[in-house]
């Protein structure tokens, strides 16, 4: 993959992860306040909020809580995860703790 196109692709990712991160928030405000808006309101709202953000701000995924060197993993309903810090493309689920960060390490030596 090309230097050019890996910059479109990670700015593609970087959309969808906040795209990800705007609706998790509003679905968690949505159930801990019982505003009771549905998922076509919430979905319209993240598609809305997301966009004003693209419009006004430059975005990059770099969360302040993966160290140099790392890269960001977690654990969903049992798996394990992790993500590229390159190409920000996630690990296959994982049944064990070493695995998906090992898979993305490899990952990232392969840009």
């Amino acid at each position: 993959m090309t230097d050019e196109r890996l910059v479109a692709e990670r700015a593609k990712r970087v959309v969808t992860l906040l795209e990800d991160n705007v609706r998790t928030e509003l679905q968690i405000t949505n159930g801990g306040f019982g505003l009771g808006l549905s998922d076509d309101t919430i979905e319209r709202l993240t598609q809305g909020v997301t966009s004003g953000l693209l419009y006004a701000f430059q975005f990059d995924w770099s969360p302040d809580w993966v160290k140099a060197g790392d890269v960001h993993q977690w654990n969903e309903a049992g798996q394990y995860f992790a993500r590229c810090g390159v190409c920000l493309a996630d690990s296959p689920p994982s049944q064990d703790q070493a695995t998906a960060p090992a898979w993305a390490h490899k990952h990232e030596t392969s840009h």
